[in-house]
Protein backbone atom coordinates (compact mmCIF):
# COMPACT_ATOMS: atom_id res chain seq x y z
CA UNK A 1 0.00 0.00 0.00
CA UNK A 2 1.16 2.98 -0.87
CA UNK A 3 1.48 5.97 1.94
CA UNK A 4 -1.84 7.65 0.74
CA UNK A 5 -3.96 4.91 0.95
CA UNK A 6 -2.83 3.81 4.33
CA UNK A 7 -3.86 7.16 5.24
CA UNK A 8 -6.91 7.50 3.80
CA UNK A 9 -7.54 3.88 5.25
CA UNK A 10 -6.76 4.83 8.90
CA UNK A 11 -9.37 7.31 8.64
CA UNK A 12 -11.86 5.41 7.51
CA UNK A 13 -10.87 2.63 9.95
CA UNK A 14 -11.63 5.49 12.53
CA UNK A 15 -14.84 6.41 11.14
CA UNK A 16 -15.90 2.81 11.00
CA UNK A 17 -14.72 2.27 14.58
CA UNK A 18 -16.39 5.66 15.97
CA UNK A 19 -20.02 4.69 15.63
CA UNK A 20 -18.98 1.18 17.62
CA UNK A 21 -17.62 3.19 20.57
CA UNK A 22 -20.53 5.10 20.47
CA UNK A 23 -22.77 2.31 20.54
CA UNK A 24 -21.39 0.16 23.27
CA UNK A 25 -20.28 3.21 25.60
CA UNK A 26 -22.78 6.09 24.98
CA UNK A 27 -25.55 4.57 23.54
CA UNK A 28 -25.42 6.15 20.18
CA UNK A 29 -26.50 4.67 16.44
CA UNK A 30 -24.87 2.41 14.40
CA UNK A 31 -26.58 4.14 11.26
CA UNK A 32 -22.81 6.41 10.79
CA UNK A 33 -21.00 2.89 10.43
CA UNK A 34 -22.07 2.47 6.60
CA UNK A 35 -20.82 5.98 5.94
CA UNK A 36 -17.53 4.50 7.68
CA UNK A 37 -17.66 1.20 5.67
CA UNK A 38 -18.80 3.03 2.61
CA UNK A 39 -15.17 5.50 2.94
CA UNK A 40 -13.01 2.32 3.68
CA UNK A 41 -14.25 0.77 0.27
CA UNK A 42 -13.82 4.18 -1.77
CA UNK A 43 -10.32 4.87 -0.44
CA UNK A 44 -9.35 1.25 -0.74
CA UNK A 45 -9.71 1.85 -4.34
CA UNK A 46 -8.80 5.24 -4.71
CA UNK A 47 -12.15 6.34 -6.02
CA UNK A 48 -11.95 9.70 -7.57
CA UNK A 49 -12.69 12.81 -5.62
CA UNK A 50 -13.68 10.39 -2.88
CA UNK A 51 -11.07 12.29 0.06
CA UNK A 52 -13.30 15.14 -1.38
CA UNK A 53 -16.34 13.99 -0.66
CA UNK A 54 -15.69 12.43 2.49
CA UNK A 55 -13.52 15.74 4.04
CA UNK A 56 -16.80 17.76 3.73
CA UNK A 57 -19.07 15.13 5.06
CA UNK A 58 -16.91 14.49 7.86
CA UNK A 59 -16.26 18.67 8.65
CA UNK A 60 -20.27 19.42 7.96
CA UNK A 61 -21.28 16.60 10.79
CA UNK A 62 -18.24 18.06 12.94
CA UNK A 63 -19.89 21.88 12.40
CA UNK A 64 -23.02 21.01 12.78
CA UNK A 65 -22.51 19.25 16.00
CA UNK A 66 -19.81 21.68 17.42
CA UNK A 67 -22.56 24.44 18.89
CA UNK A 68 -24.68 21.53 21.26
CA UNK A 69 -21.26 19.53 22.08
CA UNK A 70 -19.47 23.42 23.13
CA UNK A 71 -23.23 24.41 25.09
CA UNK A 72 -23.06 21.00 27.13
CA UNK A 73 -19.59 20.61 27.37
CA UNK A 74 -19.51 20.22 31.59
CA UNK A 75 -21.09 16.04 30.59
CA UNK A 76 -19.18 13.45 29.88
CA UNK A 77 -20.37 12.38 26.72
CA UNK A 78 -20.26 16.05 25.29
CA UNK A 79 -16.79 16.09 25.92
CA UNK A 80 -16.50 13.11 24.03
CA UNK A 81 -18.73 14.04 21.51
CA UNK A 82 -16.37 17.31 21.48
CA UNK A 83 -13.35 15.62 21.15
CA UNK A 84 -14.44 13.31 18.22
CA UNK A 85 -15.68 16.50 16.62
CA UNK A 86 -12.02 17.88 16.62
CA UNK A 87 -10.44 14.98 15.29
CA UNK A 88 -13.10 14.55 12.71
CA UNK A 89 -12.13 18.35 11.73
CA UNK A 90 -8.52 16.97 11.17
CA UNK A 91 -9.10 14.19 9.43
CA UNK A 92 -11.35 16.07 6.95
CA UNK A 93 -7.96 18.56 6.78
CA UNK A 94 -6.18 15.52 5.94
CA UNK A 95 -8.14 13.92 3.74
CA UNK A 96 -8.73 17.16 1.43
CA UNK A 97 -4.90 18.88 1.62
CA UNK A 98 -2.38 15.58 2.16
CA UNK A 99 -0.86 15.26 -1.55
CA UNK A 100 -0.53 11.43 -0.57
CA UNK A 101 -4.45 11.23 0.17
CA UNK A 102 -4.65 13.23 -3.07
CA UNK A 103 -2.77 11.52 -5.46
CA UNK A 104 -4.03 8.35 -4.22
CA UNK A 105 -7.57 9.79 -4.58
CA UNK A 106 -6.81 10.44 -8.45
CA UNK A 107 -6.22 14.02 -7.97
CA UNK A 108 -3.60 16.04 -8.91
CA UNK A 109 -1.50 18.01 -6.35
CA UNK A 110 -1.37 21.59 -7.19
Amino acid sequence: METGQKIAVCIALYMCVKPVFNWLVLGGSLAPLAFGIAALICFWFGVKWSNTVIAILLMLVACTNLPTNLKHIGFNMYLIYTLEGVIDGICAVVLAFHPAVRKHCKLKPQ
